[in-house]
């Protein structure tokens, strides 16, 4: 007989587009017992919570709130007894625009949300992570793999938490970590940049351009590489690496950050 779900999750970014399809392919996942789903946005996550079983727990509040990573590992730790993964998911897309236009408060507000609020909650999991070896997903994008423009901000917190990524083996190796770049994803979020004015008028005709092609992802296709990476933990091959979503699933060409 199977020991039953063991794995013990928290989620950032859990409430809407593909941080919502990672937490439904968790309560679907035979091998994950709880999950603790922090947001602000939780409506569409208490509709989950009632056909959950006592798997799903919502957190409501701000990741950049010290008070709201110490709250989920509380949580984590007390619903399930450890916590085996952390997916660092929350973010923001904006500020929006050439660099000349954009305050430096907004930079900042992105860079608290996208990279600190990350450094946060790690610090505050790492004691319960390095007992089990857990795991550390973070959600980056290819955007910044190559330079930019009107993205700049954005794509720079994502350079950051790339590198970020690649050092943590280095620090932790009783933990791994991975950053996975979903790719370009059909969700409410991406619906509502891709006529922002602040894009240049190439980037804004591409994304219109990729919006009308039907390429875009379904959020359930990146989300089952995070589901994968709970149930079977970070590889030693993508320990430390930035990839993408489909590379997880084995079915992508194998490139990684720093590659060209």
């Amino acid at each position: 007989m199977g020991l039953g779900p063991t794995e013990v999750v928290i989620l950032t970014g859990a409430g809407n587009g593909i941080g919502l399809a990672i937490t439904k392919g968790l309560l679907k996942s035979a091998k994950v017992a709880h999950i603790v789903a922090v947001d602000l946005q939780t409506r569409q996550l208490e509709i989950l919570e009632k056909d959950s079983a006592g798997r799903l727990h919502i957190l409501q509040g701000d990741v950049t709130q010290n008070k709201t990573n110490e709250h989920a590992v509380q949580l984590a730790v007390e619903k399930g007894g450890q916590i085996n993964s952390i997916i660092l998911n929350a973010a923001v897309v904006r500020p929006i625009g050439p660099l000349a236009t954009l305050a430096l408060d907004d930079w900042k507000k992105t860079f608290d949300v996208n990279f600190f609020s990350s450094i946060d909650l790690i610090q505050q999991a790492l004691p319960e992570l390095r007992k089990v070896n857990g795991n550390i997903l973070m959600t980056t994008t290819r955007v910044c793999w190559s330079p930019t423009e009107s993205w700049t901000c954005y794509a720079s917190t994502k350079a950051v938490v790339n590198y970020f990524c690649s050092c943590l083996p280095l620090e932790e190796p009783q933990v791994r970590s991975i950053a996975i770049s979903p790719g370009a994803v059909a969700t409410e979020n991406m619906a509502g940049i891709t006529k922002d004015p602040g894009f240049s008028k190439n980037i804004s005709q591409f994304l219109q351009d990729l919006e009308l092609s039907g390429k875009l992802l379904s959020p359930d296709q990146p989300a089952a590489a995070f589901v994968k990476l709970v149930e079977d933990g970070v590889s030693e091959e993508f320990n430390g690496k930035s990839v993408n979503w489909d590379q997880v699933l084995g079915i992508g060409k194998t490139q990684t950050w720093r590659q060209s």
